[in-house]
């Protein structure tokens, strides 16, 4: 799972891991996942520099001359491997042990063959060892500055072994540069254990032989070296050895034992165990600091388009700065009245009777004050088309603006933009913006006319208000409505104009004062001058911003459809989906690690 999800993470989020994921995919793909199968063989690689007795040594392992031998380095240029015959029956095992090889595996045909560069090859071992594949590998140092000619042919079969062989001489025990590339090897995900071969002069003593092996042994692994050296052997020089004429004798310089029968003696499954623990740790460690970085590139997308979200809220509502709020209002009070139960309605025209003479002398001041007054100019205020659209065009490329930095306002901070969204807001820098613009300014009709949803929906609200009302309240309503002196609808203008709208959740209503009635309905109807209590302040809160909301809802949602549809939809959308693909890959992430944690 993991090898499966950390990859397809991070390709969600368009993060570039490769330097982290290739090396560790690869890691599982050769070294571990296939070993998992219970009947997998022990892999057991020989490697070493040139002409240093590599394919000798596999010759003499095997029991027979396959692998072409000489004094010119560098003088097989793939990988041959040893199979038992059991391993060509079985062609799951087979398959695998090819995929291990990163190739297909082929029968050898001739001896030539190994000297031109290719795919690995086989060959069938004797019965020695059975558990076991035996690799004959390329040199590792053939070549000069740096350019090895069979390094990488080399590192692809050595990537696969289990254990090595890794036979040296005087000239090559404490070569850096060998030692280095081995020890990367051996060392890359979990530690894989090795034999040392070293091929010497028969005039060195076995204390020299071991303390020139154990140089190499640190240069290998470091100061933990003892754990990992299965053996340290010595194979004498002989001219009959080089001419081909005998095998290559090799015995420990401890009890005097030969390799063969070491190899042949290994237990597979103590090794194996110890070699996955120590893979399984290694590869858990590297997916932790991976899973890390795509949990943090997680939690940068999430805030980027929490960021983007804001800047477009903002926006909407600079857009609706001059909508005809008062029109909602007035509508809702006309519904109010409407709905009025019988006597109430009544009482109100006793009201209105009252407020008569009223109306009649007000009507005279004003007349009064107009005669020999020009008529007023038209101003700004009464063109609430002109107005919203001026707002709509600001707003939409603020907000456009927004969308197309590389950096985003967050918090009191700021953001890059995201891996997910660049090559997005490349893409929508191509596009006519001008054409959207105008496609945004052709909606400012549509978002001043009359919605019958909305007006459905505020006869809703006014038949909810009323069943929320007590018989209390109701009987204080009707006190008020015959001390109806002033319009509902002009009641509700004020109000309004005294209000401060905030964002989608309604307006904050801000009165001076009130007569002193405290029913719901004189609240609304009757603007005074008396000191606002805190009872009357929630009462005119639970009235007003329901029907807030309700504007809102419908206002506000349009606008930010309408913004999304021609600026932002194209980055939230793809933003929003990696964001919700990539939680899903990292809680499937985080439970593969639990279970890896609780076996490792």
């Amino acid at each position: 799972m993991l090898r499966q999800d950390l990859p397809a993470a991070a390709d969600v989020l368009h993060l570039d891991m490769a330097g982290a994921l290739q090396p560790w995919t690869h890691a599982l793909d050769v070294k571990l996942l296939p070993k998992l199968q219970p009947d997998f063989p022990l892999v057991v690689a020989i490697c070493g520099g040139g002409s240093a007795g590599k394919s000798t040594l596999f010759n003499s392992l095997i029991g027979r001359t396959v692998s072409p031998t000489g004094g010119r380095a560098g003088l097989n240029r793939r990988v041959l491997a040893a199979l038992q015959a059991t391993h060509l029956r079985q062609k799951a095992l087979f398959d695998a042990l090819a995929h291990v090889f990163g190739a297909s595996l082929q029968p050898m045909r001739d001896a030539e063959q190994l000297t031109t560069p290719g795919d690995p090859v086989y060959c069938l071992s004797d019965d020695g060892l059975p558990q076991m594949v035996l690799l004959d590998t390329p040199d590792i140092d053939t070549g000069a500055r740096g350019a090895y000619a069979n390094r990488e042919l080399a590192r692809q079969s050595l990537e696969s072994a289990d254990a090595f062989i890794y036979i040296f001489t005087n000239a090559t025990y404490n070569n850096r540069d060998n030692s280095d590339f081995i020890a990367q090897l051996l060392t890359g995900m979990g530690t894989r254990p090795c034999y040392l071969v070293y091929r010497v002069y028969p005039s060195f003593s076995d204390a020299e032989v071991r303390e020139h092996a154990l140089t190499a042994a640190a240069n290998l692994y470091g100061a933990d070296h003892e754990r990992y050296v299965l053996g340290i052997f010595r194979a004498d020089d002989d001219n009959r050895v080089a001419a081909g004429d005998r095998p290559m004798a090799v015995r420990a310089v401890d009890d005097g034992r030969d390799l063969r029968s070491a190899l042949a003696g290994l237990d597979p499954m103590p090794l194996r165990r110890q070699l996955m623990q120590s893979m399984m740790a290694d590869a858990l460690a590297h997916a932790r600091q991976m899973n890390g970085t795509l949990r943090n590139a997680q939690k940068w997308l999430a805030d980027y388009i929490e960021a983007l979200e804001t800047a477009q809220r903002l926006s909407v509502q600079q857009a609706l700065s001059h909508f005809p709020t008062d029109q909602v209002l007035r509508r809702f009070a006309q519904i109010w009245v409407a709905t009025d139960p019988t006597h109430i309605k009544l009482m109100r025209r006793t009201g209105q009777v009252v407020e008569w003479p009223l109306k009649m002398v007000l009507s005279a001041v004003r007349l009064a004050r107009r005669t020999g007054e020009p008529p007023p100019k038209p101003t700004e205020v009464d063109d609430p088309a002109g107005l919203m659209g001026f707002d709509l065009l600001h707003a939409a490329n603020t907000l456009y603006q927004t969308t197309m930095d590389t950096r985003i306002q967050a918090g009191h901070g700021s953001l890059d933009a995201h891996p997910v969204v660049r090559a997005i807001q490349q893409r929508l820098l191509s596009k006519n913006w001008n054409a959207a613009l105008t496609h945004i300014e052709n909606q400012k009709a549509s978002l001043l006319s009359w919605s019958g949803v909305l007006e459905q929906d505020l006869t809703e609200l006014a038949g909810t208000l009323r069943q929320r009302m007590g018989v209390f309240d109701q009987i204080r309503q009707t006190f008020a409505a015959l001390l109806n002196v002033i319009p509902a609808t002009a009641a509700i203008t004020y109000i309004l104009h005294t209000g401060d709208p905030a964002g989608a959740v309604g307006i904050k209503v801000k009165l001076t004062g009130l007569l002193g009635l405290h029913d719901l309905y004189a609240l609304i109807a009757i603007p005074a001058t008396a000191g606002l209590k805190k009872a009357d302040q929630r009462q005119l809160e639970q009235l007003l911003a329901p029907v807030a909301r309700t504007w809102l809802a419908h206002k506000l949602t349009a606008v930010e459809a309408l913004f999304e549809q021609q600026i932002t939809g194209e980055v939230l959308g793809p933003a929003r989906t990696a964001h919700t693909r990539a939680a899903e890959l990292l809680e499937r992430i985080a439970r593969a690690l639990a279970v890896l944690e609780e076996s490792v």
